[in-house]
């Protein structure tokens, strides 16, 4: 199956569960691509401005690409099961506490140095903030993703026995 299949055979496939991993990902890789094109910080703006504007917007890219595939890795060592579920759950849960400090820190940039002509400044320290925001995400994720696939636990310990 394609990702370019009509929407109720995608459905069908879920619910029969005959889409592979490696299928699954490839939904994913779509959406992120599409994102990637037409989102708020699309690639295509980054290449636009060939400067560290441009590397700022591009990093985290490359940093959600990487952790994905490492990600991905890492669940087939494991059961090779339920890649995107945990994918999913896995990201949401780390995603929340990043963001949580991500808008402390983001408001705290905007409120101690809001002046105009600072914004270059502003727009490098946001930057910044969404690159570990990112790293944090997509470290973790990985060591995270084998324990869910029934690898070792974080401490390299094998899992005990349900």
């Amino acid at each position: 199956m394609t990702v370019f299949q009509n929407p109720r055979q995608v459905a069908i496939a879920l619910r029969d569960d005959t889409l592979s991993e490696r299928e699954k990902l490839n939904f994913v890789w779509v959406s992120i691509a599409i994102a990637s094109i037409f989102g708020e910080a699309s690639i295509l703006s980054a290449l636009a401005r060939p400067n560290v504007a441009g590397l700022i917007l591009l990093v985290p890219w490359g940093i959600q690409i990487w952790g994905i595939m490492a990600s991905f890795r890492a669940n087939r060592r494991g059961d090779n099961q339920n890649f995107i579920e945990r994918l999913i759950c896995l990201t949401t849960a780390l995603s929340i506490r990043a963001s949580l400090v991500s808008f402390v820190l983001s408001a705290l940039i905007y409120s101690l140095i809001y002046w105009p002509p600072l914004s270059s400044l502003i727009f490098l320290l946001t930057g910044l903030v969404t690159i570990g925001l990112n790293l944090y995400v997509y470290i973790r994720l990985p060591p995270l993703m084998t324990q869910a696939a029934g690898g070792t636990d974080l401490e390299g310990a094998p899992n005990p026995e349900p």
